[in-house]
């Protein structure tokens, strides 16, 4: 009986001594591995493409005193992460093949010229398709933020410096089971605080942003982002939550809910869109014989 106890003493103290050879880790170390698993994440989600379903509401006046708005719009896009041209830029955008239902044309051809036909005008060419997409959004105002991983890149190793980050209390962590070990969820608040800013507004002014990441310390995989961009005019709120994808070993959106708010009309837009099917887009070419 005194060597059963002296054993159970024994793996007790050294299962201790190696919880206290792994520290927690400091706000630094943390923000450098987010840092790097964006890096990662851009590198290796490039060529994956997600159906998105996407529902929009508009609710309000486009001027004040003004007659009510009221519409809808539902989307069904390809979203695809994309290298443009020679660069290291990354870009994010949906492809639009189906408005309230209805099929539009040159899906299939836009994905091939934009991978295949790739050259030094390729930033152009996604620029493009994502105005071009761009213009099936509803409501009184015009945007391009409403992409999912947007926040992500606000913890880029470029970004950084543009911001100061906090950690805060991280909640209710159980949501997270399956994701990260509960230990491990931290909660980062960030504030830009430089001009300049990352989200632009008309006239390419500056609409500073601020949020809140769930992300897992150990390993940098977000798990949730929260983006809040806002001025005078506009507050836009961007809110997405992820997932793990059998096949994929980083986490994908899960759902990205979006709420705008027109200070001067009172004007709302609500969003909510979903992601599935994720799958390599890959392209085949085949060569007729000649005769």
């Amino acid at each position: 009986m005194q060597r059963a106890w002296i054993g159970v003493l024994v793996v007790a103290a050294a299962t201790a001594m190696t919880a206290r050879q792994e520290p927690e880790p400091a706000l630094d170390q943390v923000l450098a591995r987010a840092a790097a698993y964006v890096t990662s994440y851009q590198t290796r989600l490039a060529g994956i493409v997600a159906e998105e379903h996407y529902r929009q509401n508009v609710l309000g006046n486009q001027r004040r005193g003004g007659p009510q708005l009221r519409e809808f719009r539902e989307l069904r896009s390809d979203l695809l992460l994309v290298k443009t041209g020679n660069g290291d830029a990354w870009l994010q955008f949906r492809d639009v093949f189906e408005v309230d239902r209805k099929p539009i044309r040159d899906r299939d051809q836009r994905l091939y010229k934009l991978f295949v036909g790739a050259s030094s005008n390729a930033a152009e060419q996604a620029a493009a398709i994502q105005m071009e997409s761009s213009r099936y959004n509803i409501g009184p105002i015009m945007r391009t933020i409403n992409m999912p991983m947007l926040a992500l890149i606000l913890f880029d190793r470029v970004n950084q410096p543009r911001f100061e980050y906090t950690r805060g209390k991280a909640g209710n962590v159980k949501r997270f089971a399956g994701l990260a070990a509960e230990g491990d969820v931290w909660l980062i608040s960030y504030r830009e605080t430089q001009g300049s800013t990352v989200v632009r507004g008309a006239g390419d002014k500056d609409i500073p942003s601020h949020g809140r990441v769930w992300l897992d310390s150990r390993t940098g995989r977000f798990l949730r982002t929260e983006l809040i961009s806002e001025d005078t005019d506009v507050r836009a709120l961007i809110d997405v939550s992820y997932k793990a994808e059998a096949g994929l070993e980083l986490l994908v959106p899960a759902e990205m809910r979006e709420t705008y708010e027109l200070r001067r009309t009172q004007a709302r837009i609500d969003g909510r869109a979903t992601y599935g099917r994720f799958r390599q887009f890959t392209v085949t070419t085949t060569e007729k014989p000649k005769g």
